[in-house]
């Protein structure tokens, strides 16, 4: 018997395969009328503090430019819709996003995975890998390059 969703969490890092996994969690959202709460995870190695003139940025410049730019994938690639958390926070990606499914009761995670292999792969480990280890709910994963 399919699921019902009540609530979903799409995390993005704004590249084009998130915003390909973002449009699964819109579809699986708008045919179950289930929050949709797309977050980014402002990770400092990654440079996300980094302002688009190259200067340092507080938390919250960040977190406001990041904000803005979800009400943009918000406006664009959802269509306005309604029924949208945007959320943006500091830490590592993985447990932000496996907290948030936590906190939030979530009954789907859809993530999208570079595909990572090989050397980093194992030192590392992948995001998608994380969540999918230790989310307490459904994990949905979108390969890059599949339609």
């Amino acid at each position: 018997m399919p699921r019902e969703f009540k609530t979903i969490i799409c995390p993005t890092d704004f590249s084009e395969t998130s915003f390909h996994a973002l449009e699964y969690g819109f579809r699986f959202a708008q045919d179950s009328k289930a929050t949709l709460i797309v977050v980014h995870v402002i990770h400092v190695p990654a440079g996300d503090l980094l302002g688009r003139d190259a200067h340092m940025l507080n938390f919250a410049e960040a977190e406001k430019q990041v904000l803005d730019r979800l009400r943009e994938v918000q406006m664009k690639q959802l269509k306005g819709y309604q029924k949208c958390d945007l959320i943006a926070v500091l830490g590592d990606p993985a447990e932000e996003i496996i907290g948030l499914a936590r906190s939030r009761r979530a009954d789907l995670i859809i993530s999208a995975t570079h595909g990572r292999s090989g050397l980093s792969h194992l030192v590392m480990g992948s995001v998608a890998e994380k969540i999918i280890r230790h989310a307490p709910c459904p994990v949905f994963v979108v390969r890059a390059g599949v339609e």
